[in-house]
């Protein structure tokens, strides 16, 4: 299988909006991601099949999106919020290029740490960003809904792409 990474800008179409909705897993409501989506300091990119073609704008027809990441710039630093990909489609590379890409990007622009939080019960996604070289370094307790404990990633290195 082969996709595309795109940097995606607003405005976001509805029919792209619901494609983005619909693979995240976290709980996010449609007007949460478009309030992120729409924010100054958003970042987003997205995996689109190659076969498809993603049309931005209010008129935008649903793309075949494979995954996305959702962050935000603060300044000299990137939080990333929500990374998704096609339950299907996972353990293909997706989630990796994602977030490979998008530091990439950020850092030709002076990001000095790209940060994040995740359920420690979520070994699969730890794995993946630990093999970014993210490490981690704070735990909130009992912090999700559930009682797991949210772990807290920084990776400072970031113009070194393991």
């Amino acid at each position: 299988m082969k996709w595309t990474i795109s940097s995606v800008k607003p405005p976001y179409g509805v029919a792209a909006l619901r494609a983005i909705h619909a693979i995240q897993e976290a709980g996010w409501t449609q007007a949460q991601l478009q309030s992120s989506l729409m924010g100054a300091s958003a970042r987003v990119r997205v995996a689109v099949d190659s076969d498809s073609d993603l049309i931005e704008g209010a008129n935008a027809m649903a793309p075949d999106i494979l995954g996305f990441v959702l962050a935000r710039r603060i300044a000299d630093s990137l939080e990333i919020d929500l990374v998704a990909v096609t339950p299907s489609k996972r353990r293909l590379g997706i989630g990796r290029s994602l977030l490979s890409r998008l530091i990439e990007a950020e850092s030709r622009s002076g990001l000095g740490e790209a940060r994040l939080e995740l359920a420690s019960s979520n070994d699969p996604a730890r794995a993946l960003y630990q093999g970014l070289g993210f490490v981690v370094v704070g735990k909130r307790k009992r912090y999700y809904p559930d009682g797991d404990d949210a772990l807290l990633l920084s990776r400072r290195n970031v113009s070194e792409i393991p």
